[in-house]
């Protein structure tokens, strides 16, 4: 009753494009990430040595699900926060997007014996199968026993969240859900960072193909100065590849990011994009120079001014992760976790269990931190690394 085709090739990928979307469009949920247009524009301009491993599972020749990962050479990082104790080179799946995709007809359970089964025939292939951000509702969770023959493990002893908005007819209606306080304390932040360089600030939305280039090369810019580039190390995104890629996205009108300005120089970005009616708030920086005037709060108020005042979409996903604005800016989480699949008995379940073991001796240490005041003293520490 259930076959399994394997997509490889970006030929077999637009062979199966019709079909794939035809599924999509009777599944409300299903991500930005996971259009095989958008898969294919990465295909194209970002990762062109990419491997592609897709799955389609039919039932009596009716697809029902699929599920999307691409082969790639990576590290498994044994960590203690974000401080890394040992790495160990893999070969992984990584899925697109944060889920699996079923039809509405599915057999969930029935679809994930079968993609057991054909992911255990390319067991050679991978040594662990990573999703990120998988929702604790997920099939994968819920179900008992969904992948015969592998463990599944998240990557964190503590349930962690992702935030998101469901936006109001109104910005007006928004702000109102808020108490007066906050209120105030979010403007006081636009009015304190406006007297600061004399009014001299503005933001930028980024969304035609035309705006992408400089866009990419004010967000270079930042990132030199920002936090992430302390703790990830570089990362260059005004590359010919990555500003065709933005540049495609643009074209297909999914393409929604913001800039924002302070005394004629960059200070803090949004990368993100709007599709189906959900906006993805995918990247954030802000230069340190201006942290003392929270450039990237101020720069989230404005952004979801401008979403609410234009084209509005339904919801806002801040994604995984948490954070302070995050939560003053949220209305609605749900429990999700980077997560693992790997087979029994194999060297990749020992490091899971190993990487447990330091999440929970992580969340010990920083709860003591907290209790004596000294967890933000630690963050900065981190941050100047």
């Amino acid at each position: 009753m259930y076959t399994v085709d394997l997509v490889k090739s970006e030929e077999e990928l637009i062979a199966t494009r019709d079909e794939w979307k035809n599924l999509l469009r009777e599944v409300p949920t299903h991500e930005f990430h996971q259009n095989p247009d958008n898969i294919h524009l990465l295909l194209k301009h970002v990762y062109t040595e990419t491997r592609i491993r897709i799955f389609l599972i039919r039932k009596n020749g009716v697809l029902c699900c699929i599920a999307p990962f691409f082969l790639m050479q990576s590290e498994f990082n044994l960590s203690l926060g974000i401080i890394n104790l040992w790495k160990l080179s893999i070969r992984q799946y990584k899925l697109y997007g944060t889920c699996l995709i079923f039809s509405r007809q599915a057999d969930q359970l029935a679809c994930l014996n079968a993609l057991s089964s054909a992911l255990r025939e390319r067991q050679k292939e991978y040594d662990l199968i990573y999703m990120e951000s998988l929702a604790y509702n997920s099939p994968l969770y819920t179900l008992k026993n969904p992948l015969p023959g592998y463990k599944i493990y998240p990557f964190s002893a503590k349930r962690n969240v992702v935030r998101g908005l469901h936006t109001s007819s109104s910005f007006s209606e928004y702000l109102s859900t808020f108490r007066k306080k906050k209120r105030y304390n979010l403007n006081r932040n636009v009015r304190i960072l406006s007297d600061a360089v004399d009014g001299n600030y503005r933001m930028e939305k980024i969304t035609h193909p035309g705006q992408v280039e400089a866009f990419m090369i004010a967000v270079d810019y930042v990132y030199e100065r920002c936090w992430q580039r302390n703790t990830y190390g570089p990362h260059r995104h005004a590359t010919p590849k990555n500003i065709a890629y933005h540049q495609s996205v643009a074209q297909l009108g999914w393409l929604r990011c913001y800039l924002l300005s302070c005394s004629e120089k960059p200070a803090a970005y949004i990368i993100g994009y709007q599709y189906e009616g959900r906006y993805y708030y995918e990247y954030i920086g802000y230069d340190q120079e201006w942290s003392h005037l929270s450039p990237g709060t101020v720069l989230t108020y404005l952004m979801i001014e401008d979403l609410h005042n234009s084209d509005r979409p339904e919801i806002l996903d801040f994604g995984y992760g948490e954070n302070t604005y995050k939560q003053i800016f949220g209305n609605y989480s749900y429990e999700a976790d980077n997560t693992g699949v790997v087979r029994n008995h194999s060297k990749m379940h020992l490091a899971m269990l190993a990487q447990l073991a330091l999440s929970r001796l992580y969340i010990s240490v920083s709860g003591l931190l907290v209790k004596t005041g000294l967890d933000k003293k630690a963050r900065k520490m981190l941050k100047r690394r």
